[in-house]
């Protein structure tokens, strides 16, 4: 029989952090039950079955209230930390069976809690991209208000746009025309816009970033593992942070703007200057 475990990802602060129900031995449940559940739950959602792979330990899949997803990055992390906490796995790293392919997970106790670390895939980058003035339309923002980078669909797992922006303040007042911004994401094949910028300081590692996905069911994310990720690639791909052989990292504070403050660790592994390997790291709290 199945059963659903409530859980909180990427939480920085109470109130924070972005919800995934967990639906554990959901073998018996059909895409259209998935699909129902989780448009009744109103957040992604992820169910956790047995894998049809040798190689693998455990099937997953990931719905939002509209749709079925290949990946969902927090909603792993969740469903590791459900797997770990009700002893149905006891060894790192786990794999995961997804519609993207095996993914491995790594879990380790820190602090008491279970911190999990997310294999992501390569990098992608488009080769087409909205225009600057596409993006201001959609973001209802002024040219003037855009960094002097290149805004572009990136990837380790899902698409996410990245549009670099000046200030930690526009970023947080953005009220997006979500019709237009949507018919851009289909456009230009990507799944969500992911306005950032530094945050203020001398940490040149440190991000903030709203995430406003196509057609979820729900206009904004708390907290959004494969974009932060795209972003750690972006960064890296472009040379904007002091960079070294091994795992280079950001930090991204997400969901301030919602009242659902949140934090998400990314990084690349750099071997000889190329990326060989990224990750999305997190905690998880079951409710």
């Amino acid at each position: 029989m199945h059963q659903m475990i409530h859980t909180v990802v990427f939480e920085e602060k109470p109130g924070g952090g972005n919800p995934c129900p967990v639906t554990v031995d959901a073998d018996a449940l059909s895409t259209e039950e998935m699909q129902a559940m989780t448009f009744g739950f109103g957040e992604e959602s992820a169910f956790l079955m047995k894998p049809s792979r040798d190689d693998c330990d455990v099937k997953a899949r990931y719905f939002v209230p509209l749709h079925e997803m290949e990946m969902c990055t927090h909603a792993t992390i969740g469903s590791v930390t459900v797997l770990v906490e009700t002893g149905r796995v006891t060894e790192s790293p786990v794999r995961l069976e997804t519609a993207l392919g095996p993914v491995s997970v790594d879990w380790e106790r820190e602090g008491g809690r279970v911190k999990v670390s997310l294999s992501q895939f390569l990098p992608r980058f488009a080769e087409e991209n909205p225009a600057p003035e596409e993006v201001c339309r959609a973001l209802r923002i002024t040219p003037d208000e855009l960094a002097d980078l290149p805004i572009e669909s990136a990837a380790t797992s899902r698409f996410k746009l990245l549009v670099p922006l000046k200030e930690k303040a526009t970023v947080y007042r953005l009220e997006p025309d979500f019709e237009y911004l949507w018919s851009l994401c289909d456009k230009y094949h990507t799944t969500g816009f992911y306005p950032f910028a530094p945050e203020p300081g001398d940490d040149p590692r440190l991000f903030c970033a709203r995430q406003f996905p196509c057609r979820a069911g729900y206009p904004e994310d708390p907290a959004t593992g494969v974009a932060a990720s795209a972003l750690s690639a972006y960064m890296v791909e472009h040379r904007l942070l002091p960079l070294t052989d091994g795992w280079n990292e950001i930090t991204v504070r997400q969901g301030e703007a919602m009242g659902k403050p949140s934090i998400i660790s990314a990084a690349c592994f750099l071997e000889d200057g190329r990326v060989t390997a990224t990750r999305v790291s997190g905690k998880a709290r079951l409710d």
